[in-house]
């Protein structure tokens, strides 16, 4: 079993790649969600909830380490 540094470290890992990685995905993933592991795409849907449905099933082992982020190109407005 991993430890919780570990899986923590892993999921840094793939949330930078992540954002290193975002002007290029917008290209192909334009306003969908975007799942990362291994800093690899490894699922994208516009319906968070149904991304996250399948990342249950398909990555149930290393679900703990998936980065996700909505990728566009607008501008967000964030509320902090």
């Amino acid at each position: 079993m991993e430890s919780a540094v570990d899986i923590l470290s892993n999921f840094e890992a793939n949330s930078k790649w992540l954002r290193e990685n975002y002007e290029l995905l917008t290209r192909d993933f334009n306003n969908e969600w975007v799942a990362v592991l291994n800093k690899a795409v490894i699922d994208h849907d516009s319906d968070l909830t149904k991304l996250v449905e399948r990342l249950k099933t398909s990555h149930s082992i290393a679900y703990n380490k998936i980065a996700v982020e909505y990728v566009t190109t607008e501008e967000l407005d964030l509320i902090l």
